[in-house]
This record gives structure tokens, sequence and C-alpha cells, in this order.
């Protein structure tokens, strides 16, 4: 049985980062949410529970305990002491005893979560902060600003330019930086979505702008990835110091050079099968690149990526056999965050001869699967090498 693999999505090449980036570029976050008339509870940091009654909102703990009714619009989860509480137009913070801390307000047009004893503030299109007091400790005077982490705010200028401000309001780090996310153990990375490095505090590159991927800062090290070519390299960096670099990714460089070969054997067998008629006419061939099941066939998207090359394109991920006329539907469908799926229907049969033999009780697949619970779906296919499939698929 082919146990599959869990980490390939849409491309031939892929980078793992080591970090979820919390960053400011050209990301747009939404803060909307969508009201239930239904009973709804989700787990939120700090053993607190966001739930709903109809479509108002409420804090309680996993025993019960109400904290704060569900009789408002959205409550934040918790962050430093303290949840956001929005009603119409208008902000308070609660405490965890549920008292009002600072009451409803509608003096800024937009209130965030506190962090390290300051909330941040939109004022009239610009950002600042204010205390725990609801004093205005930082006045709102800029484009951007992302929330207090490491005593350092990221900030931002309408030439979408990164710098940092200290818990005064100083600009300590010079708007320089096309992406910066927030300090963590007194580190930033930097870069442009492509190279990222690390600055310090004081905004001193400490480790340059040149890899595909930076981990966090643990004990003045940090796990680093480059790309070298068509080849992907792991080592852990000591600042200020050298790369020891691992064989993590060797797993990863031969995926791809296994699915250049596999992409190069699919080209070849579609031309050869259009040489005396078409792909359409083979039944395995047909079976192979249909798919709709909510994991991935890594085997099956190439082989339909070369096939359709060759197909006329109708619109709408309409596709269309020039030879017998037969349609694919194509359609990436979302299973998770991050679980985007291929698949693949016919829309229309063509006019066509079948031939070739019947489908397989057992299917070889060179590459796998990705996705959650892949062994569920993968019962019958064998794990092979490239050319058992393409004799396959032509039989």
């Amino acid at each position: 049985m082919y146990a599959g693999l869990k980490y390939v999505h849409r491309g031939i090449k892929i980078r793992i980062p080591y970090f979820p980036v919390t960053c400011t570029g050209n990301v747009k976050k939404s803060s909307t949410h969508q009201a239930l008339n239904i009973h709804m509870a989700f787990m939120v940091p700090d053993e607190y529970i966001q739930y709903y009654e109809g479509n108002k909102m409420g804090i309680k703990t996993p025993g019960g305990e109400i904290i704060i009714p569900a009789i408002y619009d959205f409550v934040s989860s918790l962050s430093d002491g303290l949840f956001a509480v929005t009603e119409g137009n208008y902000t308070a913070y609660f405490d965890e005893a549920g008292n009002e801390v600072l009451p409803f307000s509608n003096k800024y047009e937009s209130y965030g979560h506190f962090t390290e004893g300051k909330a941040r503030v939109l004022f009239r299109g610009k950002w600042g902060f204010i205390d725990k007091a609801g004093r205005e400790v930082i006045p709102p005077q800029f484009h951007y600003t992302e929330e207090f982490s490491n005593g350092r705010a990221i900030v931002r200028n309408e030439k979408e330019q990164h710098g940092a401000i200290d818990e005064h309001g100083e600009l300590v780090i010079d708007y320089r930086f096309f992406v910066l996310t927030n300090f963590e153990n007194g580190y930033a990375r930097f870069g442009d979505m492509k190279t990222w490095g690390l600055i310090d505090k004081a905004g001193n590159i400490v480790v340059p702008q040149q890899y595909i991927s930076i981990g966090r800062v643990y004990r003045n090290t940090v796990t680093v990835q480059v790309q070298e070519g068509e080849l992907y390299r792991e080592g852990e960096l000591t600042i200020g110091g050298a790369v020891v670099w691992n064989n993590n990714l060797d797993y990863l460089n031969e995926l791809n050079q296994k699915k250049k070969q596999f992409i190069a054997a699919c080209e070849q067998l579609v031309q050869e099968m259009y040489s005396t008629g078409c792909p359409c006419e083979y039944g395995r061939f047909r079976d192979f690149i249909q798919w709709n099941k909510p994991v991935g066939f890594i085997d099956q998207e190439l082989l339909f990526s070369a096939f359709r090359k060759k197909l006329q394109v109708l619109g709408n991920d309409l596709f269309s056999c020039e030879h017998c006329g037969t349609q694919y539907q194509q359609k990436w469908s979302q299973y998770s965050a991050f679980l985007w799926v291929l698949n693949v229907t016919i829309s229309k049969a063509g006019n066509f001869n079948s031939k070739g033999s019947t489908v397989a009780a057992s299917i070889p697949a060179a590459l796998g699967f990705y996705g959650y619970d892949i062994e569920k779906y993968s019962g019958k296919y064998e794990e092979s090498d490239i050319e058992t499939v393409m004799r396959y698929l032509r039989s």
C-alpha cells in the first residue's frame, strides 16, 4: 500500500518555512467574523472559550462558567490579561473576571489587542497607542502599526517601507525594509517574501538577507534554508558564526528530481497517444486523471498538467480535446487553510472508441498523495516506479 506524502502543495517545488510569518507587507488581514444563528463554541488561548448564542458572542471557561455573557457582537481572545469587546461601533476591554476595565467608547475608529501594556488605536487614519488606563501614550501619527512585541512595534509609512518604534513612540529603526516581522527573542525577520535576514532591536543586520526561510532564534542559533539552483539545503546558523549544514532536505531534493522525471515521462506518453489518436481513448488514462477526493494525488496532478498543454482552453477551467471533443473540468478545491487539491472530472464524453485494458484492482503510483488521513484513499494504489506507471497507462 502506498503510504503517501504529506507536504506537497500545488507546485513541483515547495519551500517549507519554519516560522508562521506575522508580517506587515502587502498582506491584507481581515478582522470580520460571521455571526451564526446556532450555538457554536471554539477554543482560544488561556483556557477560555469564545461561544455564540444566536448571533452574539461571549466568553466562558471549559467548565461552563460564564466570564462574559454572549450579548456582544464580538469578543476577542485574551491578550495581555484583557478581552476586547465590540458592540456596534463601540469597543470596551474586560478583564478575566468579566469586569469592565475600560468602558465602551467610539473615540477611535479601530481598537487593537493589548500587548506589553499598550493597544493600538486608529484616529482619523493614523495609528497610535493607549495604555490600560485608556490614556493616549503614543499619539496617532503612523500610517500603520503592528502590536508591541519585545519592546518594539513595527510601523509602516506611505511608501510601504517598514521600521520600528520603541515604547515611547520614538522611531528607533528607520523606514527601510520591504517586509519586517514582529520581534521575537530580540530579533525580527526582514526580507522581500523571497529571501530573509535578521535584525536586532537596534536595527543592526545580524543575519544577511540570503535565506529562503529563517526559523525562530533559540539560544543564539536559528534554522535557515537556502536554494542553490534546483537544490535546497538546511542548517543551523549561530548568530555571528557559521552555518552547520545537515541533510534534512535531501528527501525534498530527491522528490523534486523524481517529479521532473515524471513530468518528462508524462509529456512523452501524451505525445505518443496523440500520434495514434488521443489519450481520451485509453480507459486507464481517463480513470487516472479523474479525481474528486479531499486529498491530493501527485501523479494525477502532474499527468493532467502535461495533458492540459495539448487541450483547447474553453474558459472557466474547462478544457477540450480537439481530437475527440471530450471536455475536462478542472477545479482547485480547498479542504483546509493549507490544503488545496486538484479535482478533475469529465464533463462531456467525446467521440472516441475506448481501447486498452480495463482499470486494474491495484493501480501503480510513483509519487503518491498529500493531505490528511491519506491512508483512507490510497488502499487501491501500489507504490511503484515511473516506468511502471507509464506502462500501466498505455496498456
